[in-house]
């Protein structure tokens, strides 16, 4: 006989738990928090070739046992336990595994971080076939990736796998589409490479601003690679060619042993005139550094953002380069000072000047040695000395450190010109038996074995 399902008295109400929509509330809160993972932390398609480069490889060979691999990335606010459980990974492993990683994460250096991609191994003969986390692949950096494998008694051990590195040489050559920038950073080179290009060019200033449709480009950069071959990141610019309507040539980057200095010459071992001279005062001695220091008046700690020039009032101040006097007058803590325009986005100022020279005004150009002002005391300042100040696109440089163009002529030294032919020809033979002429638009590669041009 069937049992009846028991009826309540009529005109009485069934209670409900009073925790009852805390229950509730509690298990939308779940679902909700797995649905921000989900969407968060999605599985990404394994890493793709870059144009003219073969894809990242992750070094680590998948583990003996594991059937599939599957790849993600891990973003912002999510821990990298939670980013292995959404790609299948039992909590008990995935918190296992990011443990390992992050103990061998190295003290210094690269870090995990939001972005950092992934691979993570399964097992999918797991108990009661459930897939089991055998392995994790995480790159921090280019040149490193952190590896978790499964032990026997299911805990993790992680290591650091930094890859081989060696130099090659890639070459890029073509005419400028839309800018010598994006000419440039489509076959991997980058924005810093068509910065130094257009340095090397002052007399051209289209260039700095993406240069002129048509014109014609050839660059040689340094790559860092893997032993097989995979490009990890792109170094220095050590070959520039440009054949255009206002300036054309052709430089090599090397660095002399005696100065230990990298800059670029000539084909015939020539580096580009001075630009700039480090020291406007003849005879000068530093007194005070760039960097920070304790203001000697204030008591502050402040950025020195030049260099100070000990020297007797009324000693003459040199114009550092030629260029466009852009401004004469007292500013508070500069005293008197002369603000000079050169090319290249460099700007250079001379403070506390007891006199300006005789007929110097703004909106007249100067030449590098000339004589702008006297040595003084004026405004902040505890003594006679010149503050001398260099800007590249209204940043503070170091004078002292700052790489400019020598003059120097490196045939005038035989070791030094037999070692720069050695660097220049290893740089013509990727690009052919003609300098002076870019070929057609193309992308090479070589490996750079027994010399290495543009070494730092």
């Amino acid at each position: 006989m069937a049992r009846s399902k028991p009826q309540m008295p009529a005109g009485v109400r069934r209670l409900e738990s009073p925790y009852r929509w805390l229950e509730r509330f509690g298990a939308l809160a779940v679902l909700a928090v797995m649905a921000g993972l989900f969407l968060n932390v999605r599985a990404a398609p394994a890493p793709e070739a870059t144009q003219g480069f073969a894809a990242t490889d992750f070094r680590l060979e998948a583990p003996a046992e594991a059937t599939s691999a599957r790849a993600g990335r891990i973003t912002a606010n999510v821990a990298t336990a939670d980013a292995l459980e959404v790609i299948g990974a039992s909590p008990i492993d995935a918190g296992s595994a990011a443990t390992a990683l992050r103990e061998a994460a190295p003290a210094r250096g690269p870090r995990l971080r939001p972005g950092s991609p992934f691979i993570a191994y399964f097992d999918e003969t797991g108990a009661a076939g459930m897939p089991v986390l055998s392995g994790v692949s995480i790159r921090i950096d280019p040149k490193t990736t952190l590896n978790a494998t499964r032990r026997d008694d299911g805990s993790y051990f992680a290591s650091v796998l930094s890859a081989k590195t060696s130099i090659a040489l890639h070459r890029i050559s073509g005419e400028i589409g839309t800018t010598l920038a994006d000419a440039i950073t489509d076959e991997g080179g980058m924005q810093a490479h068509a910065d130094t290009f257009a340095s090397l060019f002052p007399e051209d200033s289209t260039l700095a601003q993406g240069g002129r449709k048509g014109e014609r480009f050839d660059i040689v950069i340094e790559m860092i690679a893997d032993e097989r071959g995979n490009f990890l990141e792109a170094g220095d610019l050590v070959f520039a060619a440009f054949n255009g309507k206002q300036a054309a040539g052709s430089w090599y980057r090397f660095t002399p042993e005696d100065t230990g200095v990298p800059e670029f010459f000539n084909r015939n071992g020539a580096a580009g005139d001075e630009f700039l001279v480090r020291d406007p005062v003849r005879g000068g001695e530093i007194s005070s550094g760039f960097g920070q220091r304790l203001h000697p008046i204030t008591g502050d700690m402040l950025l020195h953002a030049g260099v100070d020039f000990r020297a007797p009032a009324g000693t003459a101040i040199r114009a550092a380069g030629s260029g466009l006097v852009t401004d004469m007058k007292y500013g508070d803590g500069y005293g008197w000072f002369v603000r000079i325009q050169h090319d290249r986005g460099f700007e250079t100022v001379y403070a506390h000047m007891s006199a300006f020279a005789e007929g110097l005004t703004p909106g007249r150009t100067v030449l590098r040695g000339d004589t702008i002002g006297y040595v003084g005391s004026t405004g902040s300042s505890t003594g006679a000395h010149l503050h001398y100040e260099v800007l590249r696109n209204g940043a503070y440089l170091n004078p002292m450190t700052l790489e400019l163009p020598s003059g120097r002529d490196l045939s005038r030294n035989a070791s030094a010109f037999n070692a720069f032919k050695v660097q220049r020809e290893v740089i013509d033979r990727l690009r052919g038996a003609d300098p002076a002429a870019p070929a057609a638009g193309t992308t090479q590669t070589a490996d750079l074995n027994t010399a290495r041009p543009g070494s730092r």
